[in-house]
């Protein structure tokens, strides 16, 4: 079985839960092939020969991007090109802010059944309220994308997990790739269209199940998972700690203690946003040689 994450950019948080990603995915008695695209491959050396780095070039990034600049594009053409790599052989994509909380012997028991996994089911798309979603449907009902026809019983998954069966991952792959240029072809907003491609072309082949059982994915609450993980990284450094030290830290770690999401109420951020203006910090005092 193969796992990958996909990280680029400058913004250390991605790689550091990138990191603690891989970490909880060493730590699973089954071992699988870990494949990291990024950037930055100095930001995965402590792993050593544990995993594999496929250098993704700014050039190709923007490329993977495709004639729409679309930019979560480049997640369905990196599985299009893992999966091209070892045809085959199961796939799971990760995305960063996500952590293996069990085994992965489940997991690979239902792809073994043919079984497609997504993180969740969200919901059906024309039953959504949010803007977002609110406007794809009314861009996207009726029509049909690839041969997929999209109706009210169609859903959307999130994306933070992807795992396809070996036997249709070439398959999957390719159909997402069209799907997502298809959808960005529409009126529809772009912001959620790759999920949207892979809720698509994973349930056309199905069946498709959610992988939430074995996998967090703390998408709603970053602030909180990024403290408790540089706190990891902070005691691992000043400690110089090796990567199977690292592991065995895990061992103290309560994954059940962070909440997954945390709803901050609009009017509360418009609040602190109104006292920060009103009252500003003053007296700043710097360091003057």
């Amino acid at each position: 079985m193969n796992v990958m994450l996909l990280t680029f950019g400058p913004n250390t948080k991605n790689h550091y839960q990138a990191c603690f990603a891989i970490l909880t995915i060493l730590k699973a008695q089954l071992k699988p092939a870990i494949t990291v695209y990024t950037d930055v491959p100095e930001y995965y050396a402590s792993f050593g020969d544990s995993i594999h780095i496929e250098y993704t070039s700014p050039e190709r990034l923007q490329q993977w991007r495709g004639e729409q600049d679309f930019f979560w594009r480049i997640k369905c053409k990196a599985v299009q090109d893992m999966v091209q790599r070892h045809p085959g052989e199961h796939l799971m994509y990760v995305d960063s802010d996500t952590f293996l909380a069990s085994e992965l012997d489940g997991i690979v028991q239902q792809l073994d059944r043919g079984v497609c996994l997504m993180h969740e089911r969200e919901g059906r798309l024309s039953e959504f309220s949010s803007k977002t979603e609110s406007a794809m449907w009314q861009a996207l009902r009726g029509g049909c994308y690839n041969e997929v026809s999209v109706n009210e019983s169609t859903a959307m998954w999130n994306a933070g997990v992807i795992a396809i069966p070996g036997q249709i991952s070439q398959q999957v792959a390719d159909h997402a790739v069209h799907l997502c240029d298809s959808l960005c072809a529409t009126q529809a907003p772009w912001r959620l269209l790759e999920q949207f491609a892979f809720s698509l072309a994973l349930a056309q082949k199905g069946p498709l199940e959610p992988a939430a059982s074995w996998i967090g994915h703390y998408w709603g609450n970053k602030d909180d998972w990024n403290a408790a993980i540089a706190e990891f990284y902070l005691t691992s450094k000043l400690k110089a700690h090796t990567l199977e030290q690292d592991l065995q830290a895990l061992d103290g770690f309560d994954y059940s203690t962070i909440a997954l999401r945390r709803k901050t109420k609009s009017s509360k951020k418009r609040l602190v946003r109104w006292l920060n203006q009103l009252m500003p910090d003053k007296k700043l005092q710097f360091f003057s040689p």
